[in-house]
């Protein structure tokens, strides 16, 4: 009897941290993307897409992004680093990406 109350204690204490865990990444999640959005608001500018530099547009319809539209762009000004690109893109099953760009086309990750 002991040991089924013991293991009952046991699943019931696992059942109840495992239900609160996600609750808890999804607010960490949310909270960082606040915070990365506000310190982005203040250096990100949006820009139209024809003002992306030449390369850049390039890079976008090549094969690597073949099927992807972009949709927004910005330019970020790093306090770090020289500015650099920021595109929105969506294909077509409503998938959401932003992809980072060099002045020169070169990709960021």
């Amino acid at each position: 009897m002991k040991k089924l109350f013991i293991a009952a204690l046991a699943l019931t204490t696992t059942v109840f941290a495992n239900a609160q865990a996600p609750a808890q990444t999804e607010n960490n999640k949310a909270q960082a993307e606040q915070n990365i959005a506000a310190v982005d608001a203040a250096d990100r500018v949006k820009i139209k897409l024809e003002e992306l530099p030449e390369p850049v547009r390039n890079v976008l319809k090549d094969s690597a992004f073949q099927g992807w539209t972009a949709k927004t762009a910005y330019i970020v000004d790093s306090k770090k680093d020289s500015p650099y690109y920021e595109v929105d893109l969506a294909n077509t099953t409503g998938e959401l990406k932003t992809v980072k760009f060099k002045g020169d086309g070169t990709v960021i990750n």
